[in-house]
């Protein structure tokens, strides 16, 4: 997926595998204590003011990369309102997370959050570095967006059972997302 900022400013993002060297269990219901799917990520950014860094990490497991997508959708239906609180998605692996808040009808800001291996390469990395990629965006491109994780993300079904029984199509660990504060 790519989001475009009316700044100029961009992030690109697409699961490219399963982590190498990972094999699934033979038999999930025996699966070792903390055995995930991690799929590896690949990310493109660009600041307003030009600088650009990638990364390749695994950053996400299956099923938070999917229900990214519903989380992505959900941002996009709510600025079609006014009144929707900020919003905040953590993940397992702490080297991404997204804001997001309204400022108009149909127009929100989306806060792109990288740190640890994800970190641009000019910044210093202490512990607890975060570097923020500001975006502002139509909903309609977060829609977008939103479509083109789900349909990259199709490519990687979990290879173990999921720890977040299913209940809707934007069912996982992102359907309550923490609210910012």
């Amino acid at each position: 997926m790519e989001i475009r900022s009316d700044d100029g400013a961009r992030v690109r993002m697409r699961p490219v595998g399963y982590q190498p060297g990972i094999d699934p269990p033979d038999d999930p219901d025996r699966a070792a204590p903390g055995w995930h799917d991690w799929l590896l990520v690949e990310v493109d950014a660009r600041t307003a003011d030009g600088q650009t860094w990638s990364h390749h990490y695994p950053s996400l497991m299956v099923e938070e990369a999917r229900a990214l997508g519903g989380w992505l959708h959900g941002q996009a239906t709510a600025a079609l309102g006014l009144s929707a609180p900020p919003a905040l998605v953590r993940f397992t692996e702490p080297n991404l997370a997204l804001r997001t808040r309204v400022l108009r009808r149909r127009r929100l800001e989306l806060i792109v959050e990288f740190s640890a291996e994800s970190l641009p390469p000019w910044m210093r990395r202490p512990s607890s570095a975060i570097y923020p990629l500001i975006l502002t965006v139509s909903a309609d491109a977060l829609a977008t967006a939103a479509e083109q994780w789900a349909e990259h993300c199709e490519a990687y079904p979990p290879r173990a059972p999921s720890r977040f029984p299913a209940k809707d199509p934007y069912s996982g660990p992102l359907n309550h997302p923490r609210r910012a504060g």
